[in-house]
């Protein structure tokens, strides 16, 4: 009965391992990302494991949109390595609702935000450029009407990603 239970907790984690493997394989295998291990706790305690997976695939999504906006070549870029730091829900998570029933996914509402950096690298491995983005809503009414769970820190994101286009362009051959 054990190895039962082992074995369908294995294979209800497969579809999130091959998704997370997948983050960081994209088309442009020329971008990584991690979480920094605070952050990783953090989301372990408070908003859910899962939630790891969501905030890169956001990174990754951006990076890529900003790169095809401004007619790069994702093969061409240098070498990035995003890490992000901390991030904070605009409105609750799965984990969150389910261990407050009393959160409401719409009306529930937090000062959310992240902190990103981004360090591009030359083929020699040097440090070329070192971007960053951190914003978090400092009121109620500053936070992202969007219902998305992420959506201040995704506003984060996008402007990481933009930084990360113009880094891109200086550093172009």
């Amino acid at each position: 009965m054990r190895s039962l239970v082992s074995l369908a907790l294995i294979l209800s984690w497969s579809p999130l391992l091959a998704l997370a493997a997948s983050q960081n394989a994209d088309a442009d295998s020329n971008l990584s990302i991690s979480i920094a291990e605070p952050l990783q706790k953090k989301l372990a305690a408070s908003y859910g494991s899962e939630e790891a997976l969501v905030l890169q695939q956001a990174i990754n999504e951006s990076v890529a949109r900003a790169v095809r906006r401004a007619g790069l070549a994702a093969a061409a870029l240098p070498r990035t390595e995003v890490l992000l730091s901390d991030a904070r829900p605009s409105h609750p998570t799965h984990h969150q609702q389910g261990a407050n029933p009393s959160l409401d996914p719409v009306r529930s509402i937090s000062l959310g935000g992240a902190t990103l950096t981004a360090v591009l690298r030359g083929a020699d491995g040097k440090e070329l450029e070192r971007v960053s983005a951190d914003r978090y809503a400092t009121s109620l009414q500053e936070v992202s009407a969007s219902l998305d769970t992420w959506s201040d820190a995704r506003l984060t994101i996008d402007r990481l990603a933009d930084q990360l286009v113009k880094a891109y362009r200086r550093h172009a051959h």
